[in-house]
């Protein structure tokens, strides 16, 4: 393992400077880490925890200001690699792979399965954890099991991991009960993107246009990468136009603002009309990208008292 930190960053980037100089880094971390006689694929936990060793080295060498500048730059992924780095107060200070993270604090970050695996990635003991965990590969744009490594130095969390195919069974996603409905809501999406990556995308979107896949309140609809809706049980006449033309009740560009969803997921409120109820209620929604496509369901809050029949004249509008 030392024989990689021979190779230390700043030989590899001696000719460029983030803290003095103008001209940015324009060598891979990679390369740094990775002698010729070893490829990330042959050993790739060998490799994370010397590819995070390299970023705390370049730390080290050139100091905190150089180390953040080059983790956050989306231009320094290479495939699925790439480091974050949160502060000592726990806030992400460098993520180019999720930049909206920035600022935000690690402990209220969550996982696509809705629990808070900042919490567990924000705790290394001084030689470092594994941490296990869904997130979208930068590489192929999909979802996918991560191994991180993370090790706190000098106050701040150092952390890089790789990704393993992600393909169960539909069944195994799906939890039981709907008492906590944000989570029930997370596993129902994750249940349809399992059901993708098994049957495909003409087997699933079949089965969400189907009126026995609606279950009272709880259904998915999917869109391609063109926004396009592919399955929309409730509403068929969705399918095939652009979700960004779907406006709300209240008139708000409402299909532009679901969308916007990431490979990490996107929550939305608005006033939608509940199949179950037959009410126009509000609605929580989340949505989130694979493989480009949108996979989104949500479920409703309790009716208010100005709750109002969802009638002809109040439908949303398409394109």
């Amino acid at each position: 393992m030392r024989d990689f930190l021979l190779i230390l960053l700043i030989i590899g980037l001696a000719t460029v400077s983030i803290t003095g100089c103008d001209r940015p880094m324009t060598e891979s971390m990679l390369d740094a880490v990775t002698p010729t006689e070893m490829m990330p694929t042959d050993d790739p936990e060998a490799f994370a925890v010397a590819f995070v060793q390299a970023a705390v080295d370049l730390y080290k060498t050139e100091g905190r200001d150089a180390a953040i500048t080059y983790h956050k730059a989306p231009a320094n992924i290479d495939g699925q690699w790439y480091v974050f780095i949160v502060d000592a107060n726990d806030m992400f200070v460098a993520h180019p792979a999720a930049p909206t993270l920035v600022g935000k604090s690690i402990n209220e970050v969550p996982g696509l399965d809705g629990t808070l695996i900042g919490l567990d990635i924000a705790m290394p003991p001084e030689e470092g954890h594994w941490t296990e965990y869904l997130w979208p590969n930068p590489e192929n744009n999909k979802l996918e099991l991560k191994r991180t490594w993370s090790i706190r130095h000098d106050g701040y969390v150092f952390a890089s991991g790789y990704y393993e195919p992600w393909s169960p069974d539909p069944a195994t996603v799906l939890i039981d009960s709907k008492a906590d409905p944000e989570a029930f809501a997370h596993a129902f999406v994750l249940a349809a993107v399992a059901r993708y990556e098994s049957e495909g995308l003409d087997a699933t979107a079949a089965y969400y246009n189907a009126p026995a896949s609606v279950d009272g309140q709880w259904y998915v609809f999917i869109t391609d990468a063109n926004d396009t809706f592919v399955s929309h049980a409730p509403m068929q006449e969705l399918v095939g136009t652009d979700l960004k033309d779907v406006m709300g009740l209240d008139g708000s560009a409402l299909g532009a603002e679901i969308a916007k969803a990431t490979g990490t997921g996107h929550w939305i409120e608005y006033l939608w009309p509940n199949p179950e109820s037959g009410m126009n209620e509000m609605k929580r929604t989340w949505a989130i990208r694979h493989d480009g496509y949108l996979f989104a369901s949500g479920y409703y809050k309790p009716a208010a008292e100005d709750a109002t029949p969802a009638v002809e004249g109040s439908m949303p509008e398409g394109n």
